[in-house]
């Protein structure tokens, strides 16, 4: 009789296409699935954009009441009867910060090996994030193991805890780069559907549409680049906000009909190839799994100094800090934008095997994440069979 896999449990917000939820999903396309299962507690009420595949794949949903600081004991409680009911569950993989201590104490108590996960550094001292701190501080002592998209991410979240050796692991942001490499018919199809002309210069960004990922500066910046090349465009993945303030700022500075607001997409690999340069001049970030896709498919990017240096991979991705103002973006913007020919596209293809050397290709990252849990829960069983 073969083996049931090990059913590893994910503990995050919902599962909707942010980036720790893109990156487990592609750590979840990539195991081997008759090894390890993922399951996932959200706290989230309705459905998210990836709950259909993660059952297609197999995975469990379960939901849970979110914490919000006053029901402590309700949602102690919560963690407490749904830990002691799954048996099935051996490992708890943590992605949410703010009630981890919580919900990784109780799965320790039903005898979990519990895993917490820092997706970002960077945090400015604000009082919200002092109240973070003060309530996810016991995370680093309750976990079993720690791990991290970078040393600084869990330096951050974790203090000297994360220094500790045996005990934490640094699992790169990576990408499925077969997908992610640049194809000529994929950009000739994408510009065709949004009406952009092959000759264009095309620039894009890809993010949610939150006050972090700065898209009132990116749009002063795509302005002036509009001044010197009016035949420019630019492209906006990402889920809108309820009043459409973005769109709104577009008609406001005359631009309506060069910038594309296009939502979610589960294509994004089709629209990157599209691009000419990626713009990502976010306030602060962890390691943007934006940033990785983006290098994966050979484009040029110019990255704010908000984003760590981890996240500069290739040789055409440049840091440049916000303090140097819209014009020397649009200018850097352009200037990259001007090299483009037949010869540059033919260089974006290779591109991604710079990503591959950096470390980000998720196909590594999943036999390593798959070795590990089959060793923890090998320790686990102490030789048992179940």
């Amino acid at each position: 009789m073969a083996e049931k896999p090990i059913r590893v449990l994910h503990v995050i917000g919902g599962m909707n296409r942010g980036g720790a939820e893109t990156m487990v999903m592609n750590l979840f396309r990539a195991v081997d699935r008759s090894r390890i299962q993922f399951d996932f507690l959200v706290h989230a009420e309705g459905p998210c954009d990836y709950d259909e595949e993660i059952e297609e794949l197999g995975g469990r949903i379960y939901r849970i009441s979110r914490f919000t600081g006053r029901n402590i004991i309700e949602y102690r409680r919560a963690c407490r009867v749904f830990f002691t009911a799954h048996d099935e569950i051996r490992i708890v993989h943590g992605h949410i910060g703010s009630s981890a201590a919580l919900y990784l104490s109780e799965a320790k108590r039903a005898g979990k090996f519990t895993i917490a996960h820092s997706h970002a550094q960077n945090y400015p001292i604000s009082l919200e994030e002092i109240a973070f701190r003060i309530v996810s501080f016991p995370t680093r002592h309750i976990a079993d193991y720690l791990i991290a998209c970078s040393e600084q991410a869990g330096i951050d979240r974790f203090g000297r805890s994360f220094q500790r050796e045996g005990h934490r692991s640094i699992l790169k942001n990576g990408v499925d780069l077969a997908q992610f490499r640049f194809s000529l018919e994929n950009r000739k199809e994408i510009r065709s559907e949004l009406s952009i002309p092959m000759g264009a210069r095309v620039f894009g960004h890809v993010g949610r549409f939150d006050p972090i990922k700065n898209h009132v500066f990116l749009l002063d910046v795509f302005k002036k680049i509009l001044s010197a090349d009016p035949e420019s465009h630019l492209i906006l993945v990402g889920r809108e906000d309820d009043e459409g303030s973005v769109r709104k700022r577009c008609e406001l500075l005359g631009m309506e009909e060069r910038v594309h607001i296009i939502g979610l997409r589960d294509d994004t690999h089709r629209v990157l190839s599209a691009l000419d340069v990626f713009l990502f001049p976010s306030l602060k970030e962890g390691l943007p799994m934006a940033c990785v896709e983006a290098q994966a498919s050979g484009l040029p990017c110019v990255i704010s100094t908000g984003v760590p240096k981890l996240a500069i991979i290739t040789d055409t991705a440049y840091h440049l800090a916000l303090s140097e103002g819209a014009d020397a973006w649009a200018s850097t913007a352009s200037a990259i934008a001007r090299k483009c020919g037949a010869s540059y596209l033919a260089e974006r293809g290779p591109r991604s095997e710079q990503v591959r050397s950096a470390g980000f290709d998720v196909g590594e990252s999943a036999r390593w994440l798959q070795d590990f849990y089959q060793a923890r829960y090998s320790e686990m069983m102490g030789g048992r069979d179940e």
